[in-house]
């Protein structure tokens, strides 16, 4: 994840590189995919990482479903950011 990357950002890079790879027949199993995008993440992403971690099968989890509780979390993250910012 690059400086001011949203989720979004990084899911279109990342689903475009893990593509390119099953093209030339790697194979993936979802807990690999998975914990390759949650270690990509920058620091401020940790807190949500560990709770992914200690909640979720990484084994089960689709990466669509992981992209899209971490863009939740992300619109999560900028509401408080801009209720802090009106303070």
């Amino acid at each position: 994840m690059q400086v001011g990357e949203t989720i979004a950002d990084v899911q279109k890079r990342f689903t475009h590189i893990v593509n390119h790879l099953v093209g030339l027949n790697k194979i993936f199993y979802k807990e690999e995919v998975n914990i390759k995008i949650l270690k990509c993440l920058d620091r401020t992403w940790q807190p949500k990482v560990t709770i992914v971690l200690e909640t979720k099968n990484l084994t089960t989890l689709s990466t669509t479903a992981l992209f899209g509780k971490l863009g939740k979390h992300e619109l999560e993250m900028n509401k408080m950011e801009i209720e802090k910012q009106e303070d």
